[in-house]
């Protein structure tokens, strides 16, 4: 598994409508596609899949549909105990895999882990809750499980007029990194491997840094 340079490549990136939700609502998260959280029309996402993990551990598949503007695309699911719960979009493309991933808290000042799926690129948080400019979140990077140390994570926020990402860093030994935030906004972090022929595009939002 190694990296390669791609600095403005497309990706899935995900966004709740809301910030958190309450018990017995529906969630409803924004399956986005682009570059650098600049959003573009997808082509036809018949083949993306949705999955939620809830606060317990508890896994179920959730359909990516249309939205109610019948532009965008969202997963929509029902939330049990309050929690953090994890929202992940899947889509490949022949050798390129997309993986997109966000927590959604239910519940008011719900505070948790990110917790690893340990299959395929992924970004994982570490404790997770309300986050302003100045704050700081771990995360770690893995493949399988496993993992990636000296790999490179690009950031960047919703509401950044600029092009492409501000930020690049690269994780330690562990695949570990401690970012500060320095912008309110919807932030994402993302991560690009290569592994034979196969190359893997993984996304982390962490919403509402205000």
């Amino acid at each position: 598994m190694h990296m390669r340079k791609t600095v403005n490549g497309y990706g899935l990136w995900l966004e709740p409508a809301h910030l958190h939700f309450h018990h017995g609502d529906s969630a409803r998260v924004k399956v986005l596609w682009g570059q650098a959280m600049k959003r573009d029309k997808p082509d036809q996402p018949v083949n993306w899949t949705g999955l939620v993990k809830e606060p317990g551990g508890r896994e179920f598949s959730v359909p990516v549909v249309m939205d109610r503007d019948g532009f965008n695309y969202e997963l929509v699911f029902e939330g049990g105990p309050e929690g953090i719960y994890t929202a992940q979009v899947e889509h490949h493309a022949g050798q390129s895999h997309y993986l997109a991933r966000v927590l959604v808290p239910f519940g008011h000042h719900v505070h948790g882990q990110g917790r690893p799926f340990n299959r395929g690129l992924e970004i994982v948080p570490g404790e997770y809750s309300e986050f302003s400019p100045g704050a700081s979140v771990d995360l770690t990077v893995l493949f399988d499980g496993k993992p990636l140390a000296g790999t490179r994570v690009l950031a960047t926020y919703h509401i950044y007029d600029g092009d492409g990402f501000i930020h690049e860093l690269f994780t330690d030994e562990n695949g570990a990194l401690k970012f500060k935030f320095d912008a309110r906004g919807h932030w994402m972090f993302r991560v690009h491997a290569t592994g034979g022929e196969d190359e893997y595009i993984a996304t982390l939002v962490i919403p509402g840094v205000r």
